[in-house]
């Protein structure tokens, strides 16, 4: 079930209903149920994975509280892991380990005939897996203690509106909300309906209508250089208007019911460097690959080149967590080869102080932003491209045939995205994501028109899919 469909419409008022004339022990039962169907409309043979990580990390957790030496304890996280990264490797990475592991005998003169398995990619399946890992591995370094009650953990790993595309939430900061009665305030339901409107605007509007800009010259292996650059440009744009809209719906929907899921997305567009930048884009995913693989093999003491060497690690992870196919560990590899730079030349270079001139302050930061979106977005040709091989003939098209483009996808580009840049500049400079609240009440009504515009009017609603569910 997705958000932008009839069949959410219609389950989740029903949903709500419920819950909002249930006690709290009821209303959390309610909602386990809930989100098991909701996971299961899509395809209820895979509601048996979710329960198995939910048996699994809940059972590990409870008896590694219990043993008295590091070793038994680390043996139950162990058994954590393997079993977690089983699942999610099996089903999401067999066919493409298989399958390469096949083309590499083969090209060394071996004959080989692996099995590959068809079935679809369980939705949301790297999502849970993380959370439930980061529930198991808190419990092992005592920053959490487990809790008794099964159907509670089993509601923090599954709680729909953030189930299949995140945020990838922590338990010290979701299970103590699914633990304790919630109230529901006014605040909450007033943010959370801008958050959901806002979301709906950004998935429907934004990011689907630039699809139509995107999907033509990435499918074309003709396409020149300048259409792919344009086309990677604009893809940035789509899938933070289609992942961040997830987020939004996500969070507007929780605070509906009293609950307060981590944000995801601090106007990334306008970071002022790369580093700035993967601190403000998917916050749930890189703040987990930095607090347990980054932090796992080190410490703030090692040495310059360790630290890059684990940069590369943590890149190349995002890249392999992403999908099943090297185009997304080539842009793994790419953004980690670029933050490494980065950090090179910041060290390098001096720093001037922005507070001498505002001018100059202002110009630096629309250069650096731009410098930031152009090493962002170039990696993006493998990250959007169906296949290795197109995504060279896409950048060898940069070197060899550029040519031009055609400036009214420019103009529809600009179109847009122009009321989406106005507001997130706004939240940026006054770092305040609920900045709308503090406008004067006219100017909010004309806003919410033309979000609501733009949504019923100007959306697309042919039932497109969140990027990030087959991730």
């Amino acid at each position: 079930m997705i958000f932008n469909s009839i069949d959410f419409l219609l389950f989740f008022p029903f949903v709500y209903l419920v819950y909002l004339l249930s006690s709290h022990r009821v209303q959390n039962l309610f909602l386990l149920i809930a989100s098991y169907f909701f996971y299961g409309y899509w395809d209820y043979r895979y509601l048996s994975l979710l329960f198995i990580s939910t048996v699994v990390d809940y059972f590990v957790s409870n008896k590694i509280i219990h043993q008295t030496t590091v070793r038994k304890k680390k043996l139950f996280l162990i058994l954590s892991i393997i079993s977690n990264l089983s699942i999610l490797g099996f089903f999401k990475y067999y066919n493409f380990f298989t399958l390469s592991a096949k083309i590499f005998l083969e090209s060394l003169g071996f004959q080989v005939n692996f099995i590959l398995l068809e079935f679809a990619l369980p939705l949301g399946i790297s999502f849970y897996t993380f959370q439930t890992m980061s529930y198991t591995i808190d419990v092992y370094r005592g920053q959490i203690f487990p809790t008794k009650n099964f159907f509670d953990f089993a509601l923090y790993v599954s709680f729909f509106p953030q189930l299949v595309a995140g945020p990838i939430e922590r338990a010290t900061n979701l299970l103590p909300q699914v633990i304790q009665p919630r109230i529901i305030k006014f605040k909450q339901l007033q943010e959370g309906t801008y958050l959901v409107l806002l979301g709906y605007f950004k998935k429907v509007y934004v990011a689907d209508n630039l699809s139509f800009i995107v999907d033509p010259i990435y499918v074309n292996p003709q396409s020149n250089g300048a259409e792919i650059v344009f086309a990677s440009l604009v893809f940035l744009f789509q899938i933070y208007g289609d992942f961040s809209g997830y987020s939004d719906i996500a969070r507007g929907i929780a605070k509906f019911m009293g609950f307060e899921l981590m944000q995801n997305f601090r106007n990334p567009l306008l970071s002022i460097n790369v580093g700035d930048f993967w601190r403000r884009w998917h916050i749930s995913f890189m703040t987990w690959l930095r607090d347990y693989v980054y932090f796992s093999i080190g410490d703030k003491s090692d040495s310059e080149s360790k630290k890059h060497w684990k940069n590369m690690l943590v890149f190349f992870l995002s890249g392999l967590w992403h999908g099943a196919n090297w185009t997304f560990v080539i842009w793994g590899i790419l953004n980690g080869i670029i933050y490494s730079s980065y950090r090179i030349i910041h060290n390098l270079t001096p720093q001037w102080d922005e507070s001498k001139n505002k001018y100059i302050s202002i110009f630096g930061k629309i250069l650096f932003t731009s410098l930031t979106l152009c090493a962002i977005f170039l990696p993006l040709i493998y990250f959007r491209s169906t296949s290795l091989e197109l995504a060279w003939i896409h950048t060898k098209a940069l070197f060899i045939n550029f040519g031009n483009l055609d400036i009214k996808l420019v103009f529809k580009f600009f179109k847009n995205i122009v009321l989406l840049m106005t507001l997130e500049i706004f939240q940026f400079c006054h770092d305040n994501e609920f900045i709308v609240f503090e406008w004067k009440i006219w100017i909010r009504v004309l806003l919410y028109i033309a979000l609501f515009y733009a949504i019923v009017i100007l959306g697309n609603f042919d039932k497109n899919a969140f990027i990030y569910f087959v991730f």
